[in-house]
């Protein structure tokens, strides 16, 4: 039960909107530069929401 909770806390609408947005970037990116510059951005990305994610975690 205490995955479920956990789950529902990372993933909240924020964090979808988070997600989408960022992906829409990656997108348009990879699009507009070629797929090298895409996947280099999609891995920045998501890192950064790695990041972002676990700071929330921490309580920051």
């Amino acid at each position: 039960m205490n995955f479920i909770r956990q789950m529902i806390s990372v993933f909240n609408f924020q964090t979808t909107l988070l997600l989408v947005g960022t992906l829409l970037i990656v997108a348009g990116v990879w699009l507009l530069l070629g797929y090298q510059i895409g996947l280099i951005a999609l891995g920045i990305a998501m890192v950064a929401i790695a990041l972002l994610v676990g700071y929330q975690q921490k309580g920051g």
